[in-house]
């Protein structure tokens, strides 16, 4: 698998550039915003497989590759989906979205009706909740390794989220959480 790729870019067209990496050419779909009035560049990648194609997508950031996964696991958002949000917005304005509920914002981007921005919404709030600025992605990674962990409990996700979402301010450390989740989830 592909996850990170640095070289020189050969050709670049709305949407997508041909990086050249040491004399192999890839065709990689990124923002304009990642690429823009640049030679060179270093991407991290999500290589996405199907059975029909093998599609690249980069970023320039590691933070931006997080978000775009989040919104890919969310059930009828496709990668091209997800870079067409990516290069609407910002990864902090896509969380703000998320958390303030704004329908508007997701459904004025194309490709998403108001059923696909409310599901973005209910599916990635629940792991985005209060973790606005810096440090968001490090925060919701946590957040899906203790959900990952009390899954492997045999607790159910829907169970898990809800408990997840009334964990107190005070309750600092992973293991903390975890034990209080555990203490808490079958109330």
């Amino acid at each position: 698998m592909i996850a990170y790729l640095s070289g020189k870019i050969v050709l670049s067209r709305q949407g997508y550039v041909i990086l050249d990496t040491g004399g192999v050419g890839y065709k990689v779909f990124v923002s304009g915003i990642d690429v823009a009035d640049k030679d060179s560049v270093s991407l991290f990648i999500y290589e996405h497989i199907r059975e029909d194609s093998d599609d690249l997508f980069g970023f320039k950031e590691y933070e931006n590759l997080e978000i775009f996964t989040k919104l890919i696991s969310v059930n009828g958002v496709g990668p091209k989906v997800a870079m067409t949000i990516m290069t609407v917005a910002t990864s902090e304005k896509i969380v703000e979205a998320i958390i303030s509920e704004n329908l508007t914002f997701f459904q004025g981007i194309p490709g998403i009706g108001k059923k696909v921005a409310a599901k973005i919404i209910l599916e990635l709030k629940s792991r985005i909740s209060g973790l606005e600025g810096s440090g968001v992605i490090g925060k919701i990674d946590q957040e899906d390794e203790m959900i990952d962990a009390l899954m492997s409990l045999g607790y159910k996700r829907v169970e898990v989220e809800k408990v997840l979402a009334k964990l107190p301010s005070n309750v600092k450390t992973a293991e903390q959480k975890i034990n209080w989740c555990l203490k808490n989830i079958t109330k």
